[in-house]
């Protein structure tokens, strides 16, 4: 049950790509999908002893992380002892978690609910282009999102980290304040504020003139100074504030031929 929660937690992304009327149609399609797979497996495999499929979403939870590996790009890679990996791999460790809690019917639903995606991306007899009626839309407006809808969310009305600093103060305690700002020190990659900003490095700024060949010491030093010494917000700001190509002085006229 926890690892299915995480994933169908983070596999709301796929509800922000498809849309609301897309992705219950989604979930739908793979749902009825998924049950004729498992009466199938049930009863290929009853001569094999596969008599009993775990309960649980595990066909529709696949079939959404199917979608979630076709559709979702990878956004970084690391390596591990030389073995690379994208930022995908933590999903799909929980998937296999999955997939191992109750063998060998985990690992039926799971194959019933990938094949359940992939006939859903593959768009056979139309199921990408279906949606739910108009009237069943309106009749779930009116019954449903009452209960499942929540109110917006209160945001603060302060604009800037001294505001909303100054705001916070007033209902926390120091140590809550003392661990945001340390907090906002390591997202900015800058100096806390009131503490003296380091000097760019010479690596730093040797690094930005090998990327803009244009760029001389000076504009290199400021836009690390600019960013707080964060090399990539620098490399940010020269391409935002190009500069300027080093102009060649005019060749000097030839002078005119003796007679």
């Amino acid at each position: 049950m926890l690892f299915g929660g995480l994933i169908i937690y983070h596999l709301r992304v796929i509800e922000r790509i498809f849309g609301p009327a897309k992705y219950v149609a989604f979930l739908f399609v793979s749902a009825v999908t998924c049950t004729l797979l498992n009466i199938a497996v049930l009863v290929t495999g009853s001569p094999l002893g596969l008599n009993v499929l775990p309960a649980g979403p595990y066909g529709v939870i696949f079939a959404a992380l199917y979608q979630f590996y076709r559709v979702i790009p990878t956004m970084y890679e690391f390596k591990v002892f030389g073995i690379a990996f994208t930022d995908k791999v933590f999903m799909y460790a929980l998937a296999v978690q999955l997939i191992l809690s109750h063998m060998p019917g985990s690992l039926a639903s799971a194959v019933c609910g990938l094949l359940a995606g992939a006939i859903y991306r593959s768009d056979m007899a139309g199921t990408k282009r279906w949606r739910f009626p108009e009237p069943i839309k309106r009749l779930a407006i009116k019954l449903l999102l009452p209960i499942f809808s929540s109110s917006p969310a209160i945001r603060s009305t302060a604009t800037t980290f001294e505001n909303r600093s100054s705001s916070s103060s007033r209902t926390s305690d120091r140590p809550a304040q003392a661990m945001r700002e340390y907090l906002d020190v390591l997202s900015t990659g800058g100096a806390a504020q009131g503490a003296t900003p380091r000097a760019p490095s010479e690596s730093d700024v040797a690094t930005l003139q090998s990327i803009f060949t244009t760029a001389t010491q000076e504009q290199a030093t400021q836009a690390l100074n600019a960013t707080n010494n964060n090399l990539e917000a620098a490399v940010q700001y020269l391409l935002d504030n190009p500069a300027p190509a080093p102009t060649t002085p005019a060749p000097a006229p030839a002078p005119p031929a003796s007679s």
